[in-house]
């Protein structure tokens, strides 16, 4: 973000604002119940396309924002065939998570969805391999998802942005 005015800079603040807030509410839930709420990810969608269609229109990038909707499909599309192929062991709340976070990375740099996506799946392995250690879970421990996304496309978008 070399020189860019206030009024990118705030919307940075928002979306990152989001991340936080819905993330918090998301993962909070996910552990509690291992559900991923749909009125939370709607909203955060509904979010997230303003946010991004305002960087857009700032930063006169419609390319940004393109790549965005193209971020969306690919994360949300592939966290859909992981779902259809793993017989139940990711829920359809991921697949609607992994677009919203897709809409987000995306805008930045389609690597940043692969980077984050890799990243995901590191974290959630070492906790399932910490807990296993522990003899806290077993491979067939039912983890929420949720919150490793979330962690995984926050840590990326700090770097991406």
């Amino acid at each position: 973000m070399a020189q860019e005015g206030p009024a990118v800079a705030a919307a940075v603040v928002i979306q990152l604002a989001c991340f936080a807030g819905f993330g918090f509410l998301l993962a909070k839930e996910d552990i509690a119940t291992h559900r991923l709420p749909n009125r939370l990810i709607a909203y955060w969608l509904a979010a997230s396309a303003v946010v991004i269609v305002l960087l857009g229109t700032l930063r006169f990038d419609a390319h940004g924002v393109l790549m965005g909707l193209l971020g969306l499909l690919l994360l949300g599309g592939g966290y859909l065939i992981i779902t259809l192929i793993s017989a139940g062991a990711m829920g359809m709340g991921d697949v609607k998570l992994a677009g919203v976070l897709g809409m987000n990375l995306g805008y930045y740099s389609v690597p940043s969805l692969f980077f984050a996506t890799v990243l995901t799946f590191v974290l959630a392995t070492c906790w399932v391999i910490g807990g296993m250690a522990v003899r806290k879970l077993t491979l067939k421990s039912a983890v929420p998802f949720g919150p490793f996304m979330l962690v995984g496309a926050l840590a990326v978008l700090l770097v991406a942005r």
